[in-house]
């Protein structure tokens, strides 16, 4: 079972990796996490200051970075990501930093669901 786990990490740590990589494209994004549907995920309150997954993903902020970035296992099938994500909103020209906890949840080694 450690290998699984250990496959599964590997798989959220990729995600993280995509998203602040500035060449990702939202397909890309989505071709790992293909059987979220974005669109259905409660996030926080979206205001300008508050730089959600789903935002990032709709490429709505650029220049994203994660720091701080800590993966926990809660069970088996899921894993606690938290930390500080930084990014800009094109119309804007500061940066905004907010701190950030994802539950992601994995079966056989895909990701399957998301809690922001």
């Amino acid at each position: 079972m450690q290998g699984q786990e250990n496959i599964d990490q590997d798989l959220v740590k990729q995600l993280y990796e995509v998203l602040q990589n500035k060449n990702a494209t939202s397909n890309e994004i989505k071709a790992i996490t293909n059987s979220i549907d974005w669109d259905e995920i409660e996030s926080v309150k979206k205001t300008n200051y508050n730089i959600t997954l789903g935002g990032i993903i709709k490429n709505e902020w650029q220049s994203i970075l994660f720091k701080n970035l800590n993966f926990e296992f809660s069970d088996k099938n899921k894993v606690l990501v938290t930390g500080i994500v930084k990014g800009r909103k094109a119309s804007e020209c500061e940066y905004i930093y907010t701190s950030f906890k994802h539950s992601w949840s994995l079966k056989h080694g895909k990701i399957i669901g998301f809690l922001e």
